[in-house]
Order: structure tokens, then sequence, then C-alpha cells
């Protein structure tokens, strides 16, 4: 089974989680680490990465981040290997096409390609799908 680790500042990931398990009803196995806005070298968050994939280890793990280029994902960044990965910019679209698609027949790769675009897929700009209304004088 792969496994899913989200790595978020604050409790972003947390209440992502949260949030999916509302959706789903019912539990979700999907593990979060909070990197705490104080933290300024990254070890402590660095030990409990090592400690999830230690414990892991004979799972392949995707490793969830909030946003390119901030702390959690330049922390992550390190563990990429064979069985570990990093997908930046999560969103709630990701967590449910992860738990849609987990479970499958798919290899670690194939499922981490999916994720992406599913990723990219669940943010859409809905006045391209709507319109914008005629006398709304804010968008002009």
């Amino acid at each position: 089974m792969i496994k899913a680790l989200i790595i978020t500042h604050g409790n972003l990931g947390k209440e992502m989680v949260e949030t999916a398990q509302i959706i789903v009803k019912m539990p979700v196995d999907i593990d979060f680490i909070r990197f705490d806005w104080d933290e300024k070298d990254g070890n402590e968050t660095i030990k409990k990465i090592e400690k999830y994939i230690n414990s892991n280890h004979e799972h392949p793990i995707i490793i969830f981040t909030d946003m390119f280029g901030g702390s959690p994902a330049n922390i992550a960044m390190r563990f990429i290997g064979d069985q570990v990965d990093v997908l930046t910019g999560i969103n709630l679209p990701t967590i449910l096409k992860y738990l849609s698609y987990v479970n499958r027949n798919l290899s670690f790769v194939e499922l981490c390609k999916i994720l992406k675009k599913g990723s990219i897929d669940g943010i859409s700009l809905l006045s391209e799908y709507i319109g914008r209304r005629k006398n709304d004088t804010k968008n002009h």
C-alpha cells in the first residue's frame, strides 16, 4: 500500500485530513506533520519525517506539501528516492483523488502522476464555466 504524509505550515494539513474524513464519512489513513512557524532550521520536522519513513519503510510514500519553495517542501525534498516522492501545492481535490486511487492496482509512479494531474484539475476559475455577471461593475 502506498502511504501518504502531509507536511504544511501550521495546522493546514490536519484540517485537510479532517475535512476529507467528513467528506468520505470514514477515517482516512493519511498522516500529517505540522511545520512549526518558529522552527528555524527544520531539524524537528526532519526528525518527524525520518521517524515516519522508518516506521513505514516497507511502503512507498507520497509526501504532500503546501507549496513549492516553502520550508516543508524544501525539507521533504531531501527524502525523494525510489520509494518517496513529494507533491507540492496540496489541495482537497488531491487528497480525495488519493483516497479514490490508492487501493487500485497502480504503480507508485502512476499514482503520483495521477495525483499531480488531479491537483491541477482541481483548480478552476469559475467564470470560465459560468461567465461573468453583466451588471457587475466591480469586474471592470
